[in-house]
């Protein structure tokens, strides 16, 4: 994933964060999904995820090593 916008809904900025999730209805354990978030939209994404369950976690995100 290189040069990643924000996965939250009408921000285009560049993503800083990657905010690993799963949904353990509909998932295996094995299974990650993944959003990218910039700085101002990191906190609403892992709330959105951490309220439904789904958060697992989240890391700097360095488009230099994807």
């Amino acid at each position: 994933m290189t040069n990643a916008k924000c996965s939250r809904a009408g921000c285009a900025l560049d993503a800083a964060w990657l905010i690993s999730w799963r949904n353990p209805k509909v998932h295996a354990p094995d299974r990650v999904k993944s959003w990218a978030a910039c700085d101002e939209h990191r906190s609403y994404l892992v709330d959105y995820l951490s309220a439904r369950d789904f958060y697992l976690k989240d890391e700097k995100f360095d488009p230099k090593h994807t």
